[in-house]
């Protein structure tokens, strides 16, 4: 027996906005959409910093809230955490397209907005400050796996299950899930911990990405799930 529309809305992230006519392109035979958890799963945090948590503060602010959860949840079951960052202002020529397909911006632009939006592009949010052993790499593209030799780093630690969030959802998130798919991981997607400036362009991305690359799942049972890789505690004998 074949998937019911209905069977897709609730099993998936399916916008109200998408139509049934759209959503009949996805439906399957019976089997789930779902590609599940690996073994040994790891967080990467995209572009997490001030110049787009501060941006609109309606949807940084939970965004970041959602995120300190996961990280917490994640620390304390002994799963990695990973971060990517845009490249540094200066890292490369003022007219050097950035992660889309403006400039990087260039550095005599006198916006005091502007200058101030620069200064804080690789500037991780406080709330989300990496852990002395977490790794932090700079990227140059949208993706957190161009130019970075993420995967090869992911492979090597024998991560198979990629929880991804950040910003912004349909940019550098999508790019990222997108890339991380192609490289053969199993990608998670909570979306209270991902975030965009454009609402549509992050429910519709969410959808996309549900439908093709990822399992977006609630944060609430991500966090549930990471508790099931904690370490079993070692009672001492008497």
């Amino acid at each position: 027996m074949g998937q019911t529309l209905a069977d897709l809305r609730a099993e998936n992230y399916v916008p109200d906005a998408v139509p049934d006519s759209d959503l009949e392109y996805f439906t399957t035979d019976g089997t789930s959409r779902k590609i599940g958890w690996g073994d040994t799963p790891a967080v990467l945090v995209v572009d997490m910093t001030l110049a787009f948590t501060e941006e609109r503060a309606d949807v940084g602010e939970p965004c970041v809230a959602a995120n300190a959860e996961l990280l917490e949840a994640a620390r304390a079951a002994d799963v990695p955490v990973f971060y990517v960052t845009p490249s540094a202002p200066g890292t490369y020529p003022d007219d050097y397209q950035g992660t889309t397909k403006t400039s990087s911006g260039a550095s005599d632009d006198p916006d005091p907005e502007r200058v101030e939006w620069r200064e804080k592009l690789d500037v991780i949010a406080p709330e989300l400050e990496p852990e002395a052993d977490e790794v932090v790499v700079p990227k140059p593209r949208a993706s957190s796996f161009f130019d970075t030799h993420y995967a090869n780093l992911l492979h090597y630690y024998g991560i198979d299950t990629l929880i991804v969030t950040g910003m912004t959802t349909s940019g550098c998130v999508r790019g990222t899930v997108v890339d991380g798919h192609s490289s053969n991981f199993r990608v998670i997607v909570p979306p209270e911990c991902v975030g965009d400036r454009s609402i549509i362009s992050h429910e519709l991305s969410l959808f996309d990405m549900s439908m093709k690359y990822a399992d977006v799942t609630p944060v609430a049972d991500v966090i549930e799930k990471l508790g099931e890789y904690a370490e079993t505690p070692v009672v001492a004998d008497d």
